[in-house]
């Protein structure tokens, strides 16, 4: 009795005590119905309380997948599974857990397996997540394909009102619509009910695939296909299970769609979804990066010339790229360039108060290295069972497997580069599993599988991610405040990032611009925009701008609305300049330890995506705190001054906006007067920028 009574206080009711038939998993914002009818378990309706429609349309399958190439699911034609019970728990984080235990049928293609439903509802958000674990209980190995963690009949009122916003929220769509690694996000949202909900993916980089009515009312969201361009294959042996990535539904109602992804969903990602970034105690504002202009021409001697030039711009990471190691593989420093070993130096940027970062790259190896030579069974086979390098065709180099003992290899070299070096960032670099290079499928993947994690070329993919996912997660064991950046080369495409990644590693290093400015930082800013709607923007590292040149404070105040890493020789900057930086960069810190401003960024339909020719910019604001950084761009505009929208201030507080340029008080402001005559900013020349910091008084 006590227990049934916890449950329904949990948000649950139960229809029949005696033989349970449905389960109501509800809060204030959503409430979704299962069903318990002929053993089969599904949603019988999916409720956005936000407005009180009942998105559920009959038929759910309530998640599908293969198994060794027979369809399964859990009610529906291919119903397998039969119901067997279920745990309502409460958490002490303010969540509701649901655990649902089903069964395979004998004589169904699930006999012997055990599937496990769990959900999770967050008490101050429309947010339901789900995974799914699945277990073999037979005596053969199977081989888990076409995974649907989620597999439903979901409308928002009408399909024929509903668009699709795609690739970070930046493409509008229309059904039926397959979402790719660039959809860990999908909004579908009735354009005349202002209401709808988001599909979040957490299945890794190329591995995600979202689905939209592809089947009159269905969604679907999980893995791959067996026959797409990257498989999702996952064997179990007897006794083994596997749990998979997550997935998520988030209702929403706004009358601008593009609200949808700045409010309860940004609060999600933001407070739920585990972003590893946000765990750190301190994380650095500005880094730099040693690639350009020297390349490889490195030594123990250049790097304290820089860590004492970037200490007067109170500079916060020295990150020595590529060109400090002996060879790819054995990862030993150069001799002739760090005679000592590398820990000298990164001591001397410590003394000065900068963190050290390295570069290693994670599976590339060179054929003369100790590592490759004592074990070439480790590497990467292509088609033709020759060893092979999957990166971008290099001479004399291979990938090596991470699903082989090479993962410990590495791992402990990790591991050892930190303790050494007293490491407070590594960036891990180049192909693990797929080029972003090579658009040649039968040129990705492993198709050698002796002693390796997979057995075939098909689940060599997720093996590999798999086991990446693992690393970052023991080095952030090992190693809680290291701050780990996985490239979009390690992700496998280009300018991918998801959650999967932000649940585990730090960054994504997610591409590159190498214009001058004032075109490389509108390219830095017009990818920030392009991603920030779903991916916060402090995890992506966008790379690669000087710190000396004509427009270096435009620049530096493009990149400080996302993450300012910067290259250049920093040697050569004025002092003027150093001490230019030293003021921002001390303020901004500042501004973080009050209103920690980075983990927010908004544009809504407020702010255009940056061009040549005219204004853009965000508000980084945090409405539980009222107060953050503002910041406007005037590029190639003709016009002088603009006039902005500042929907987020509440209209009864009164504000204090600086200008941190000047140190005077740009203005004192109450929140009714923000909200209906917005911000009045002036920008005299082109390619210049204002940022202003917002207060409540």
């Amino acid at each position: 009795m006590f227990l049934l009574l916890l449950l329904l206080g949990a948000g649950y009711s139960i229809t029949n005590a005696q033989a349970i038939d449905s389960i109501v998993f509800k809060n204030k914002f959503v409430e979704r119905k299962f069903i318990i009818k002929n053993n089969e378990f599904t949603t019988k309706s999916y409720k956005n309380l936000l407005s009180g429609q009942d998105y559920g349309r009959p038929g759910s399958e309530e998640f599908d997948f293969k198994i060794s190439n027979e369809s399964v699911s859990g009610a529906g034609k291919n119903a397998s599974f039969k119901f067997l019970k279920k745990e309502l728990v409460r958490t002490a984080d303010g969540a509701q857990q649901l655990t649902v235990f089903l069964e395979g049928i004998p004589g169904t293609p699930a006999d012997k397996m055990q599937v496990e439903l769990q959900y999770i509802l967050y008490d101050e958000l429309p947010v339901i997540r789900k995974k799914i674990e699945i277990v073999n209980n037979s005596s053969k190995s199977v081989a888990i394909t076409d995974l649907d963690v989620e597999r439903l009949n979901l409308e928002p009122i009408s399909q024929q009102e509903s668009e699709i916003y795609s690739y970070y929220g930046t493409h509008i769509g229309w059904r039926p619509f397959v979402g790719d690694h660039h959809d860990a996000a999908v909004l579908v949202y009735n354009t005349y009910a202002k209401e709808g909900y988001i599909i979040g993916n957490e299945a890794p980089s190329v591995l995600k695939r979202t689905e939209v009515f592809t089947k009159y009312y269905s969604i679907g969201a999980g893995m791959t296909r067996l026959n797409d361009h990257y498989p999702f294959k996952k064997w179990l042996d007897p006794g083994q299970k596997f749990t998979s990535p997550g997935t998520f539904i988030c209702m929403v109602k706004f009358t601008r769609w593009e609200d949808a992804f700045e409010g309860y969903f940004a609060d999600f990602i933001r407070t739920r979804l585990g972003v590893k970034l946000y765990e750190k105690k301190e994380i650095p504002f500005v880094a730099y990066n040693t690639w350009i202009p020297f390349g490889g021409n490195l030594n123990d001697s250049l790097m304290c010339q820089l860590a004492d030039a970037l200490k007067s711009t109170k500079s916060d990471l020295l990150i020595i790229d590529d060109g400090w190691q002996s060879n790819y593989g054995d990862w030993v420093p150069d001799k002739r360039k760090f005679p000592n070993g590398m820990k000298p130096a990164f001591d001397y940027m410590n003394k000065q108060g900068i963190k050290g970062g390295l570069w290693v790259g994670l599976a590339s190896v060179d054929v003369n290295s100790k590592v490759y030579k004592e074990h070439p069974e480790w590497a990467f086979r292509d088609k033709d069972g020759k060893p092979t390098y999957l990166h971008d065709g290099a001479r004399g180099r291979v990938t090596m497997s991470l699903g082989s003992p090479y993962y410990d290899y590495i791992l402990q070299r990790i591991k050892d580069l930190v303790k050494e070096n007293s490491l407070s960032y590594i960036k891990l670099d180049l192909a693990i599993a797929n080029s972003a290079y090579i658009l040649d499928y039968d040129r990705k993947g492993d198709y050698g599988f002796e002693g390796k994690t997979y057995r075939d070329h098909e689940s060599s993919y997720y093996a590999i991610y798999e086991r990446a996912l693992q690393l970052f997660d023991e080095l952030h064991a090992a190693y809680p405040q290291l701050l780990i950046d996985c490239t979009y080369e390690v992700w496998g495409e280009y300018y991918v990032n998801d959650f999967a990644l932000l649940e585990h590693a730090d960054y994504d290093w997610l591409t590159n611009y190498n214009d001058k400015a004032p075109i490389g930082p509108i390219n830095i800013r017009q990818m920030s925009y392009d991603r920030t709607r779903v991916i916060p923007a402090a995890t992506s590292l966008i790379g690669n701008q000087f710190m000396n040149s004509p427009y270096s404070k435009y620049t530096y105040l493009s990149l400080a609305s996302s993450k300012p890493i910067f290259v250049g020789d920093p040697r050569k900057l004025s002092v003027d300049l150093k001490l230019w930086f030293a003021k921002w960069n001390s303020w901004f810190k500042m501004m973080d330890q009050k209103y920690q401003f980075i983990r927010f960024t908004q544009t809504s339909d407020i702010f255009p995506r940056a061009t040549l020719t005219n204004w853009d910019g965000c508000y980084k604001f945090n409405k539980e705190k009222q107060g953050g950084v503002l910041f406007f761009y005037r590029n190639g505009s003709l016009e002088k001054t603009r006039t902005f929208n500042m929907p987020l201030a509440d209209s009864a507080t009164m504000y204090k906006l600086t200008d941190p340029e000047t140190g005077k008080t740009f203005g004192k402001i109450l929140g009714k007067t923000l909200l209906e005559k917005g911000i009045t900013i002036t920008i005299p020349n082109q390619f210049e920028a204002k940022v202003l910091g917002i207060e409540k008084i």
